[in-house]
């Protein structure tokens, strides 16, 4: 839900500094862009958010560093070795990479509960996501499979406060 939250409230009609529509798959110059710009308004990057579809672009010009002096990457070794090894980076030009997987509603629709095409960088101390209200519990059999499954579930409020809505960069 906050990250649906957040990919929707920032569009280029509301937030235009901070708002970019790519049109293409990231690539290096526009995250360095987006993190250079946060970095600006905010004591850093907290991280890259996105879908690991979106983000594994990231995997192929992470792997080395363009200085802006030469038309060939350099290799960074390190980064090499992890993407050899886990098939993923963690992180980019300092900014940790988080990806999340594409949940679905239900088995029948199969339709996608996360925004697709869309990335967040996220600066330090740009508001709160809080819990409140006590924890309510629920439990139940359910009789179909054999054997019944017994489920427990914890749940409570959340809610979040933006209070350093510059410090929020979305890539589309």
């Amino acid at each position: 839900k906050v990250y649906t939250a957040l990919t929707t409230v920032w569009t280029a009609g509301n937030t235009p500094d901070n708002y970019t529509h790519m049109g293409h798959a990231i690539d290096a110059v526009t995250l360095k862009d987006a993190i250079d710009h946060i970095n600006e308004t905010t004591t850093g990057v907290k991280a890259v958010i996105g879908l690991r579809a979106d983000l594994t672009p990231i995997t192929i010009f992470g792997a080395g560093w363009d200085d802006g002096t030469s038309t060939e990457l350099k290799e960074v070794p390190d980064n090499i070795r992890e993407i050899m090894q886990t098939g993923w980076l963690g992180k980019w030009y300092g900014a940790p990479i988080i990806a999340l997987n594409q949940v679905y509603n239900n088995p029948d629709d199969y339709e996608p509960m996360l925004p697709t095409g869309k990335i967040l960088v996220i600066g330090q101390n740009v508001g709160d996501f809080i819990t409140y209200g006590s924890v309510n519990t629920k439990e139940y059999t359910d009789p179909r499979p054999t054997p019944p499954q017994w489920y427990y579930e914890l749940y409570q409020q959340f809610g979040m406060i933006i209070d350093n809505a510059m410090g929020i960069y979305v890539l589309e």
